[in-house]
């Protein structure tokens, strides 16, 4: 039986030290090496002996001065010629330059020998125009082989598929070396024999341990084609896996669930990609959970290739768990320590854990108070276990300023400009204020926010403002006074409020007064791959509201609205989008309920094909009112097309309505996506089919998918 070891106690791949990315080295070749002709090197060594035989006064002097010459005195000729050859060049003699070779040769210590005779010198000063004239014959020689043009070298892989394919390209030196210059034919065999080990090397990562190669080279009139026919065998599977756990580690749910969920399984093909990432699994989650003294005691491979099985032992040894220890904020000025602990989620004395600390600091950068938030664990200073750690913060200027502008189909243009000062004393509060507007609705708030509980992003929020609205339908000015409590429970954003709200509207022939007091509720939920370019997720949104004559309002009335978008990957390129919106009302006096509080359809986030709000209940002047009800729906396909275009069929149909049974409106088109540096920008083309004449209409919109 055949037993190869994969691995040793220190994790050492000793079967194959190359992994799939594994690159080997371009080699460069001397003119004298094996890729030279044959004819040619003999006319080298000839034309130097020749050389030799010019310098002496007879061929018996110049054999006994070779054999009297000193062996040091060759080795420092063959050594000072092989630095010249590391040198790179231009030169036709393949790597030389001509002045290094020269210099090569006159350093060679026969030259200076003190042993030869004034004959041979006198016969050496005689001969001079003989020895240059062989020296010439030798760089003709050389030149003439290196300028000899390269054959084009075409290498074919058959038999395998990505990636072992790109592995064993990777690996076999003929396809890395097949541009080089001066590639000739004993140079293209010998890299064409080592094939074979190459192309087994490369497949062994992959659990390949015996494939079957046929190789072969041709040459035609233009160039080489070197093609290698692979059959993989049969694979190595795992059917042994031990795997343990021990230390402090052992109790932990969280290896527990780590060793269970490794990519190595028995029964599996081995694969040394596989093996390294199981292990660096385990190591990087002893790092995170605060194993700081944990090692792998024992990982090893054992490759039985009889039977084409392999035994796989992995030992974990994560020793005690460390602790968090006393926690210090190093700051010129800022928050109250008190406010900073807050956004801490651990105690001093918890079990160490970097989840954690990228939590506090995720919290701290997203507070928007400090530019900088540096965590750095003090392991140089740990106590019995207990790692001290140093949180460094850096305030961000006082003052903030927004300047926005854009437009849509439904608004026209907008623009906003925003102040906020980011702290007013170091209890964190806030205060900030914003002017914006459109073709449709112009608005002045402010607010002042005071975090309470975890500050990120748990804050009480007092605000007042101004609204215009008048679209086509409807026409309102308010006046807006409010308290808010904003929390993040889990991924719901909750939002409770009573506003105090006194609006002035006129919509088709009802108009009025009203002054309400509006107690309102509100979750979120986002999930998503992104948020502004989705391929994956959905967001909830639930919104409950109403009001009292009792709690002097002008009006009873209890309303819920809810609404949902899902986005799902279709294929490689596809998405597929849907949408729904609905609302319910439940009022008496439906006439002196203000426009705001009323439900309107059509637009660009509505049923398109329509105008902003131009669907809902008419009156007897055939004017829209809105409704008491509402809902819409909506799918679409996205299929790109380019890397930043898309391009898109839709289908929206909805109402907003009074009672049941009233008809939905039909919308459908098609449209573009560009990926722009700001979020996407989708340009829709809508009909209205529920129009006789089906109009249409241009939609535009920029912002996020969710």
């Amino acid at each position: 039986m055949a037993l190869l070891t994969a691995g040793d106690r220190h994790g050492r791949l000793t079967l194959n030290q190359r992994h799939a990315i594994a690159k080997p080295p371009v080699t460069c070749v001397h003119p004298c090496s094996v890729n030279t002709p044959i004819l040619l090197r003999a006319a080298t060594y000839a034309c130097i002996m020749i050389i030799f035989s010019h310098l002496t006064p007879s061929w018996r002097a110049h054999w006994k001065l070779l054999l009297h010459l000193p062996r040091e005195a060759w080795r420092q000729y063959f050594r000072h010629l092989g630095a010249c050859s590391r040198q790179r060049s231009t030169s036709p003699i393949h790597g030389l330059a001509w002045r290094s070779h020269w210099k090569s040769l006159l350093h060679f210590q026969y030259f200076r020998h003190p042993w030869r005779s004034h004959a041979a010198t006198r016969y050496l000063r005689s001969g001079r125009r003989r020895l240059l004239g062989c020296i010439l014959l030798l760089f003709l020689a050389l030149g003439f082989h290196g300028a000899t043009a390269s054959t084009p070298i075409e290498v074919v892989v058959e038999g395998v598929e990505e990636p072992l394919r790109t592995n064993v390209f990777l690996f076999l030196s003929i396809e890395q070396q097949k541009n080089l210059p001066e590639m000739a034919e004993t140079r293209i065999r010998l890299l064409h024999a080592r094939a074979p080990g190459e192309i087994r090397a490369a497949l062994q990562p992959f659990g390949y341990y015996q494939p079957h190669i046929d190789s072969t080279l041709i040459q035609d009139e233009t160039h080489w084609i070197a093609t290698y026919a692979i059959t993989l065998g049969e694979p190595v599977r795992i059917n042994e896996l031990d795997v343990r756990i021990e230390g402090d580690a052992a109790a932990d749910t969280e290896f527990q669930k780590r060793v269970a969920d490794l990519p190595l399984k028995k029964g599996a093909i081995f694969n040394h990609a596989v093996y390294e990432r199981s292990k660096r699994a385990l190591q990087n989650l002893g790092a995170q959970r605060g194993y700081f003294d944990a090692e792998l005691q024992r990982n090893e491979v054992q490759v039985n290739l009889e039977t084409n099985s392999a035994s796989v032992f992995l030992y974990y040894h994560s020793g005690r768990r460390y602790r968090f220890g006393n926690l210090a904020f190093i700051q010129e000025r800022g928050l109250n320590l008190d406010l900073l602990q807050r956004y801490v989620p651990f105690q001093p004395g918890a079990p160490y854990d970097t989840a954690d600390l990228l939590k506090m600091q995720s919290a701290l950068n997203d507070s928007d108070y400090f530019q900088k938030v540096d965590v750095q664990p003090r392991r140089d200073s740990i106590d019995d276990l207990a790692v001290p750690i140093d949180v460094t913060l850096v305030l961000r200027d006082r003052d903030k300023y927004t300047v926005g502008a854009g437009y849509g189909t439904d608004t026209g243009a907008r623009g906003k400009l925003g102040w906020e000062r980011r702290m007013v004393g170091p209890s964190g509060n806030r205060y900030s204020a914003e002017l914006s507007g459109s073709q449709i609705n112009t608005s002045v708030t402010a607010g002042y926010r005071i975090p309470v509980n975890n500050p990120h992003p748990d804050e009480v929020v007092l605000s007042g403002g101004w609204t215009d609205d008048h679209p086509e339908t409807s026409d309102s000015q308010t006046r807006l006074l409010g308290v808010s409590l904003n929390k993040l429970r889990g991924e719901w954003r909750q939002g409770y409020s009573l506003n105090y709200r006194h609006e002035r509207f006129i919509t088709g022939a009802d108009s009025g007064v009203s002054t309400l007091y509006i107690p309102e509720a509100n979750w979120q939920r986002i999930h998503a791959d992104n948020r502004v370019v989705t391929r994956w997720g959905h967001r909830i949104q639930l919104v409950v509201r109403g009001a009292s004559t009792n709690a002097g309002s002008d009006v009873t009335f209890f309303q819920t609205r809810a609404n949902a978008k899902l986005i799902l990957p279709v294929l490689t390129d596809g998405r597929l989008l849907s949408r729904i919106d609905s609302g319910y009302t439940q009022v008496r006096d439906f006439e002196n309920l203000p426009a705001s509080q009323r439900f309107y359809a059509g637009g660009d986030q509505s049923v398109r094909g329509y105008n902003y709000n131009s669907l809902g209940p008419v009156d007897g002047l055939g004017k829209v009112i809105g409704g008491k009800r509402l809902l819409v729906g909506s799918i679409e396909y996205e299929h790109r097309l380019l890397e930043k275009w898309s391009a898109a069929v839709f289908y929206d149909a909805g109402n907003a309505y009074n009672n049941r049974g009233e008809k939905f409106k039909e919308g459908a088109g098609v449209g573009v996506r560009w990926k722009s540096p700001i979020g996407p920008v989708r340009l829709d083309v809508a009909w209205a089919l529920s129009t006789e004449e089906r109009p249409w209409r241009i939609h535009l919109v920029v912002g996020p998918d969710l």
